[in-house]
């Protein structure tokens, strides 16, 4: 299995820097069982940025309507045309979180359209962590396995980085995952932007490790 990613990032960090790297994570809720990337409406966007000092934002729903979560993603607009990133990273990202988001967009008439989303996702490098991950700990453990991202942070491969680890934040009883988000969304939202951070600041140190770290 090749690693070809490898000297196209290095190339991209070498020209543009570190800080045009930007790790970002969606939090949804799934209205009913309308099937894959239906009925699911954004509560949060998470997006980590800038190395070696990482820069973490959030943008969270407070509202049921529809319209906050075009705020949402107009705030998360406006980031990328801040960040202009030139490498875009997430966990599975290219399985849920980008489909996801252009499927939003393709919703809006012309004169609401997102640009700089438009812009960023179709120029960038986009590089799903969950893929690089498992490469990279293929070197470790000698076996490709796609894992999630609790296990992943938790790994013992990276048991030398300081990462939040807050995979756990999610975790209440007699709830699965969805239902526990809503339920933080609706009573502790603290914790649920503790958790939506975790995820895209972690991924980002995981990055810088890979391919900054042990690279320089």
């Amino acid at each position: 299995m090749g690693n070809g990613y490898h000297a196209t990032v290095q190339s991209i960090l070498d020209s543009s820097g570190k800080d045009k790297v930007l790790s970002f994570d969606l939090e949804t809720l799934v209205a009913d069982s309308g099937g894959f990337l239906n009925n699911e409406r954004i509560i949060a966007i998470s997006a980590s940025y800038g190395l070696p000092d990482i820069n973490d934002r959030i943008f969270l729903s407070k509202q049921y309507p529809e319209s906050d979560e075009l705020s949402l993603l107009k705030e998360f607009d406006l980031l990328l045309k801040k960040v202009a990133p030139e490498i875009i990273i997430g966990y599975n990202h290219s399985g849920y979180d980008i489909p996801l988001m252009q499927k939003k967009l393709r919703s809006l008439p012309n004169n609401e359209r997102l640009r700089n989303i438009e812009y960023y996702f179709a120029t960038s490098y986009c590089l799903d962590m969950m893929y690089v991950i498992a490469d990279d700990l293929k070197e470790k453990t000698g076996e490709y396995f796609i894992r999630k991202l609790d296990s992943v942070v938790n790994h013992e491969g990276y048991d030398h980085l300081d990462l939040r680890r807050v995979k756990d934040k999610v975790f209440l009883p007699g709830l699965n995952k969805g239902e526990a988000i809503k339920k933080l969304w609706l009573e502790d939202r603290g914790k649920l932007i503790e958790y939506a951070l975790g995820d895209s600041h972690d991924i980002l140190v995981i990055f810088n490790d890979i391919f900054g770290s042990r690279s320089s």
